[in-house]
C-alpha cells in the first residue's frame, strides 16, 4: 500500500494548507457538521477490485492411442434408468479403468512371432556357446588352427546379438499389444468422446479429453500496480455468476513472471477445492481480496474525515460522542493502512459503526460540542 499511502499524504497535505480553526485554544460554538458511519474496511475495500476469471480443470489430458487399429470396445456404465451406456462426456470414471479397446488379433499374432523368434535365438546361442567351448579345449589341445576357433567365436558373438535383438523386438510387441488398451490415467470426468465403435484410428488419434475436477483452478489477470499485495499461499474470494452468486475461497498457486504482452497484467492463478463437484470447467467467475484468518481487521472512513494531528507526524479523525449531556468531537488518533477509491483503510483506532466527522473535519476542535445534521 505505499502508493496508496503517497497519495493520501498528499491529499492531506493540501487539506493543511487551508487555514484550521482548531488550532485555536477555545473551542468554536456549537456548530452543525456532517458526519459519516466508519464500515467495516475489509466489506468495504474488498469491494473496490474484482477481476474475471473462467474456471478450469485442476489437471486436464487428452487421451489418445498410440496404435492404429479399429475400435472393439467401449467402456459401458449403468445409465440413470440402470440400463448400461456407452461412456461418454459427464461421466466419472476411475483410475485405471479401461475406456476402450482396439482389435488385438494381429497384435496377438505378432508377440507371438517375436517370442518364438526370440526362443529360436536363445537355441542357436546357446549352441554356439557350446561349440565355443569345445573348441577352447581343442584349440588347447592344438587340435585345431586360430582361425577355426576365430570363426566359432564370432558365431557365438552374432548369435548373442540376435538374442538381444529378439528380446527387443518381442518386448515392443508386448507393448503394442497393451497399447490396443486405452486406460484412464487418473480418476476424473469425461469432457469429450472421439471415437464410435467399429471406427478405424490412426496412430496418434484423440479419443478422449479427461479432466480432474476435484479442485479447479481461477486464472484472472491482474495490473501490475497491484501485483505487490497477492502472494502465494493467499486467500482469495471467487464469486460464481452461474450458481447464483455463489462464493468459495481460492489459494494462490502461481504468479506468472511475465506480463501478457497484449493486456500488461500478470496472470495469477487460484486453486479452489470442489469436492461437491459444483464448478464446472468453463463457468466465469470474479474474483475478489478476501480477508485471511491473520489478516488485520480493518475499519473503512472518508478521506476528507482524516486530519493530521498537530505534530504533524500521523493522523486523526474527530469522532462523535457524548460528554456531560452534550455531544462533543472526539479527536482520536488513527493508524492509516491506504486507500481504496475515496475510503481509507484503518487498522487501529476505530470500531466499524462508530461515526466521525466529515464536512469541515480540519477545522473541528477536540472536544468541541457540535450539532449532527440528519
Amino acid at each position: 500500500m505505499k502508493r496508496s499511502s503517497l497519495l493520501l499524504a498528499l491529499v492531506l497535505a493540501c487539506a493543511a494548507c487551508i487555514p484550521e480553526r482548531h488550532a485555536e485554544k477555545t473551542p468554536l460554538p456549537v456548530t452543525a457538521r456532517a458526519v459519516a458511519a466508519v464500515q467495516s474496511g475489509q466489506d468495504r475495500l474488498a469491494t473496490g477490485a474484482r477481476y474475471s476469471a473462467v474456471l478450469a480443470p485442476r489437471e486436464q489430458v487428452t487421451l489418445a492411442f498410440k496404435v492404429p487399429g479399429y475400435v472393439e470396445e467401449l467402456l459401458t456404465l449403468p445409465g440413470a434408468d440402470g440400463a448400461p451406456v456407452t461412456v461418454d462426456k459427464g461421466n466419472t470414471v476411475a483410475k485405471g479403468q479401461i475406456l476402450a479397446s482396439l482389435r488385438d488379433g494381429d497384435y496377438k499374432a505378432k508377440a507371438a512371432q517375436a517370442r518364438f523368434a526370440l526362443e529360436e535365438a536363445r537355441a542357436s546361442a546357446t549352441q554356439a556357446r557350446k561349440d565355443q567351448e569345445r573348441n577352447t579345449t581343442l584349440l588347447r589341445d592344438q587340435v585345431i588352427a586360430l582361425g577355426e576357433f576365430d570363426k566359432v567365436q564370432e558365431r557365438l558373438d552374432v548369435s548373442k546379438a540376435k538374442v538381444e535383438q529378439a528380446a527387443s523386438a518381442l518386448e515392443q510387441a508386448e507393448i503394442n499389444l497393451r497399447d490396443t488398451s486405452l486406460a484412464a490415467p487418473m480418476a476424473g470426468v469425461i469432457l469429450r468422446r472421439d471415437i464410435e465403435r467399429g471406427s478405424l484410428v490412426a496412430s496418434g488419434t484423440q479419443a478422449f479429453i479427461l479432466a480432474d475436477l476435484s479442485s479447479v483452478k481461477a486464472v484472472f489477470g491482474l495490473p501490475d500496480q497491484e501485483l505487490a499485495h497477492i502472494a502465494l499461499g493467499n486467500t482469495l474470494t471467487v464469486n460464481v455468476d452461474a450458481l447464483a452468486g455463489r462464493e468459495v475461497l481460492g489459494t494462490v498457486t502461481a504468479i506468472s513472471p511475465s506480463a501478457d504482452p497484449k493486456s500488461r497484467t500478470f496472470d495469477v492463478e487460484l486453486t479452489i477445492a470442489n469436492q461437491d463437484r459444483m464448478l464446472k470447467d468453463g463457468m466465469v467467475a470474479s474474483v475478489r481480496p478476501a480477508p485471511d484468518a491473520g489478516s488485520k481487521s480493518l475499519a473503512a472512513v472518508p478521506l476528507q474525515s482524516v486530519v493530521r494531528t498537530a505534530d504533524g507526524k500521523s493522523y486523526q479523525v474527530h469522532v462523535i460522542t457524548e460528554q456531560n449531556g452534550q455531544t462533543v468531537a472526539q479527536a482520536r488518533p488513527i493508524i492509516v493502512e491506504g486507500m481504496t477509491g475515496n475510503m481509507v483503510a484503518v487498522s487501529a483506532g476505530l470500531t466499524p459503526g462508530e461515526r466521525v466527522v466529515t464536512r469541515g473535519a480540519t477545522l473541528v476542535a477536540d472536544g468541541q460540542p457540535v450539532s449532527v445534521m440528519p
